[in-house]
């Protein structure tokens, strides 16, 4: 009888394993979207073995190439740690920047092992296409607002295929705090911000311009899209309001229409983190703009919720988020929606489903979601 049972592996975008085991073969080889950062591996197996797990290739986060254990970060060769919460193994993949615009080829060894009975091993062979085609598709600009007086550097893209005599729907992405520092194209590098749509878009599907424009800081570190770090730091007395960074898409978007087909009747929203409150807050600046909006982790104004009626909106969540927490975000955003008669669509998703980084980053789910793309592009304004 094997030491292993059985051995699941799974990641954010799916909720079932991704590899069906049998303890006879011991060699699989798997592949991951190009915005997974992580396997979490569930073992089956004898209490007389003790299992490590290990993976050829090291594992570093995304802001800089030095390599810190301290910080979680692997050196290959050494062992994952077991995650009580997740009941499992969490085997971290490369996110450094150098690693993002190549592909990821890497063996993960799972050793069973026994002192009286000896030991077995299974390996697992991983890939990781970088899709390097979809993210050279968007151009990098700057965009300089003279209203507002600051500077918004933004990724477009455009269908290749792109003809002035069509009108094109528009998708505009609002990253979170994090990407505030780091380049522009980690945008497109390290998640799905603005690739998913291109990719559908390339291949005939949902075609649209999309707009990704940076936040980036003018004054000081509490400059976001909206005054939530304020808030934080006791600067504020609310989260929602808009600053300049802010404004100044509008008037960027503005810019584009004067460029490019655009059909007003079908201009999309969707943000993240600080970028999904900024997406509550465009939505109820501009009345009658977006013909949908897809907020994901954040929160939206109580005082002005009533203004998101007749917005089609689908909102996404974690339950275990451990940034914006639902019991004071996600909650309360739900119950003012419903007092005001605002309809819309909800995922939850359910604790530990969303595991790399965190709950927070239920955008790693989200934007995989086809239902939820096609969903978007179904909305018009009338």
């Amino acid at each position: 009888m094997s030491s292993i049972y059985d051995l699941k592996v799974y990641i954010n975008q799916q909720q079932g394993s991704i590899l069906e085991f049998d303890p006879k073969n011991h060699s699989y080889t798997i592949e991951v979207p190009r915005d997974c950062f992580a396997l979490r591996l569930h073992v089956d197996y004898d209490p007389a073995y003790y299992i490590r797990i290990t993976a050829d290739h090291d594992a570093g986060r995304f802001q800089t190439e030095d390599l810190d254990p301290a910080m979680g970060d692997y050196l290959a060769g050494t062992e994952v740690p077991f995650y009580e919460y997740y009941d499992g193994y969490l085997l971290r993949l490369d996110k450094r920047r150098s690693a993002l615009r190549c592909d990821l080829d890497m063996n993960i060894s799972v050793e069973a092992g026994s002192y009286e009975l000896g030991s077995e091993s299974w390996q697992i062979r991983l890939i990781r296409r970088a899709d390097t085609a979809t993210m050279d598709l968007f151009t990098m600009d700057s965009f300089w607002d003279d209203e507002y007086n600051v500077r918004v550097p933004y990724a477009l893209y455009v269908p290749t295929d792109y003809d002035p005599d069509k009108k094109y729907p528009v998708v505009i992405g609002l990253h979170g705090t994090g990407e505030m520092i780091e380049p522009l194209e980690a945008m497109l590098e390290k998640m799905e911000l603005g690739t998913a749509w291109a990719r559908d878009s390339e291949q005939g599907h949902n075609q649209c311009i999309v707009l990704i424009p940076q936040c980036i800081q003018h004054y000081d570190e509490e400059d976001n899209w909206v005054s939530l770090v304020q808030f934080i730091h006791g600067h504020s007395n609310s989260p929602f309001w808009p600053l300049p960074q802010l404004k100044a898409v509008w008037n960027l978007l503005n810019m584009l229409k004067s460029r490019y087909s655009i059909d007003d009747k079908r201009v999309y929203l969707t943000g993240m983190s600080s970028g999904g409150f900024a997406c509550y807050v465009m939505a109820m600046d501009h009345p009658g703009a977006f013909a949908a909006i897809v907020p994901i982790s954040c929160a939206a104004n109580p005082e002005r919720i009533s203004e998101l009626k007749g917005v089609p909106m689908w909102i996404f969540h974690s339950d275990d988020d451990p940034l914006i927490v639902p019991e004071w975000s996600l909650n309360p955003t739900l119950q003012n929606l419903s007092n005001a008669g605002v309809e819309y669509r909800l995922t939850r998703y359910p604790a530990k489903q969303v595991f790399w980084q965190s709950g927070h980053f239920a955008w790693e789910v989200c934007y995989h979601d086809k239902e939820m793309r096609d969903w978007l592009f179904a909305q018009k304004l009338s």
